[in-house]
């Protein structure tokens, strides 16, 4: 059965109580909650506030906001305290009555108390020598949604009539205790839990021992939970008292004259970062920050000022990380960037600060930036797959999840999430792909041209030729490299015969000098290019002497994929001084066409020293300088 109260009850039972005597006094009184909080009727009313999960986040996980809870009076009547004061008086001789509205919060897990006055109302006799306070109140330091739920707030009314109850004692104690928490700027207050919290209330706080009496009340109650929340959504629930002025005049109650005073709200308030900005749509902004600019954000403690790199030095955590470990040893830096999640997650800062911290701690070492690297050094040839497959296995995985990725991804900050690596890996396999059929003929071709015995490089390359006019075994030969001899090389040689003669045959001796076969003529090659045989080309080759080889490459600008290209150079009896580049353009696994061309043919030269990887193959510089 719920038992209804009359306004004038609800006075009557909070107000203090009743001055002696007949001199007119004011008094301060609230409505007793009742249990229709949000009715039409009630002085006392819960509001719910609601918050949604941040853009790109399918719901709340208590690790993405901060809350704190806010005391605040808002006056609704400047003159309610003053009615009918001829002048306002300073001071105040004795404390015959005072009231005050206390309240008392815990949370449990962070091991924090704290007590701190609503408001606090002081007079004496006449109704114009009155104290009254209400300040601002921060009645919690900034905490993670997921243990700041936890908070309880219970809250009492005192008042008394008598001299020797000290209700402003009370009010003065608790104020102290609370003044730890007035805090402004970033990091307010995060630094402490657990370290310094549980400390405030019970170095500040003394029992107040009052005997009962007919002049002292005392009523306590508790709020609703300050916070709720549950996958999309959640609400934050202000509390409002109604505050009235109640003018005395003797010990008649009923000469009581209620004028509102104000409202007093209690409310929490809720934040993404306490060191970072945030964007319009209410997602940090870790993004042009350094290392050092973050490491010096200033965070208040219970012990003063200090910068986030101090306070994590000088963290009692036994996990407690180096900051500055050896960049180059990718399982030190790892397991520092481990230590230094698990410290900065005790301290209480949430995914957004830690993630935007660990991400330029990490900014120091290569193997995170081989791991960041961007989609478009993939797709432009400069990474081989062997390379990119270590880059990936070096995740951080000891340290980061795929959920820090995508915290640090939705931040604006350049790193690789799973999707993006896959996305990655489908690039390299289709780039390898492309380069899969330059690869086969490359290992088969060079191998041909490494083999010092002519007879046998015939053999091995007459297969690996074709011609549309000639069939296998042919191949068009082209000559842009300069005149060399290449006519030379692919004559015969000459070849020497001994005179045939019978039994008892006479060779007469020549009277004098014999006359050398004559060379056959030299056959030009044209600008189109000869076709030649697979015994031609061994010839060639043969001459040329290689000495070194390049990898093969595909020629820059080829869209096809089937014409590849590779440096050689060549001995010091070669008819071509120190080498150049040999073109070649295959179809179906056979060659088709080669040609001789110099190294800065179609700009080959200058993209190799802009390129000196692409598609595995990777020529240095120094193989350059050696064709000058």
């Amino acid at each position: 059965m719920t038992i209804r109260y009359t306004p004038f009850l609800k006075f009557s039972l909070l107000a203090s109580a009743v001055l002696a005597g007949c001199a007119q006094t004011r008094q301060v009184a609230i409505d007793y909650p009742t249990a229709e909080a949000n009715g039409a009727q009630s002085a006392q009313t819960t509001k719910a506030h609601p918050f949604q999960a941040l853009p790109g986040f399918q719901g709340i996980d208590g690790d993405d906001y901060y809350v704190r809870l806010i005391s605040e009076f808002d006056f609704k009547s400047d003159s309610a305290l003053k009615s009918g004061c001829g002048s306002i008086v300073p001071s105040y001789g004795k404390n015959d009555s005072s009231s005050a509205l206390i309240y008392t919060v815990r949370n449990n897990s962070l091991k924090f108390n704290n007590e701190a006055a609503g408001f606090s109302y002081q007079t004496a006799a006449g109704q114009c020598n009155f104290k009254f306070d209400a300040k601002k109140l921060n009645l919690t330091p900034w905490m993670r949604l997921d243990s700041g739920k936890e908070t309880q707030v219970d809250y009492s009314f005192y008042s008394s009539a008598d001299s020797d109850v000290d209700v402003a004692g009370l009010v003065n104690k608790a104020t102290a205790a609370s003044s730890l928490l007035a805090f402004t700027g970033v990091g307010m207050g995060v630094a402490v839990m657990g370290q310094f919290a549980g400390q405030w209330l019970n170095n500040n706080q003394q029992a107040q021992a009052t005997a009962p009496s007919a002049t002292h009340s005392t009523e306590s109650h508790s709020l609703p939970a300050m916070v709720r929340y549950s996958d999309k959504g959640g609400t934050l629930n202000e509390t409002v008292f109604k505050v009235y002025a109640v003018a005395e005049g003797g010990v008649n109650i009923m000469g009581s004259d209620p004028k509102p005073l104000g409202e007093l709200r209690i409310y929490p308030e809720i934040t993404p970062s306490l060191l970072l900005k945030t964007q319009t749509n209410g997602i940090p902004d870790a993004r042009d920050l350094s290392l050092n600019e973050i490491s010096y954000s200033p965070v208040k403690s219970a012990t003063g000022d200090i910068n986030l790199q101090q306070l994590i030095e000088q963290s009692k955590h036994p996990e407690k990380p180096n900051l500055k470990p050896d960049w180059g040893n990718y399982d030190d830096v790892q397991n520092n960037c481990r230590k230094l999640k698990l410290v900065m997650k005790d301290l209480g800062f949430n995914k957004f600060d830690r993630n935007a911290f660990i991400y330029y701690f990490l900014a120091n070492n290569s193997d995170w930036k081989n791991y960041n690297i961007t989609a478009q050094k993939v797709s432009g040839d400069e990474i081989s797959a062997k390379a990119l497959q270590s880059y990936r296995s070096k995740n951080f995985g000891n340290c980061l999840a795929a959920d820090d990725y995508a915290v640090m991804k939705i931040m604006g900050l350049p790193v690789n999430t799973d999707a993006d690596w896959a996305q990655m890996g489908d690039t390299s396999q289709k780039k390898e792909q492309f380069f899969m059929p330059l690869k086969s003929i490359e290992r088969q071709w060079v191998a041909v041209l490494k083999n010092p015995n002519k007879a046998e490089m015939e053999s091995q390359i007459y297969p690996l030729l074709n011609t549309a006019k000639n069939g296998d075994g042919t191949v068009l030969l082209q000559n842009h490299l300069g005149d060399f001899g290449l006519e030379k090389l692919l004559q015969p040689a000459p070849v020497a015969t001994a005179p045939v003669t019978t039994p008892g045959q006479t060779i007469p001796v020549a009277a004098g000098p014999v006359a050398a076969p004559a060379a056959p003529a030299l056959i030009p090659i044209p600008g189109e290019g000869l076709v030649v045989s697979a015994h031609q080309l061994a010839q060639v080759f043969s001459g040329l002497a290689f000495n070194e080889l390049s990898c093969a490459r595909v020629l820059p600008g080829q869209q096809a994929g089937n014409v590849g290209i590779l440096l050689f150079t060549t001995q010091e009896n070669s008819p071509r001084a120190k080498g150049g580049a040999m073109e070649f353009e295959f179809s179906g696994g056979k060659i088709n066409r080669i040609a001789f061309q110099l190294p800065a043919y179609r700009d080959f030269e200058q993209d190799v020293l802009d390129h000196p990887e692409i598609g595995g193959c990777r020529i240095d510089p120094a193989f350059l300088a050696k064709l000058h």
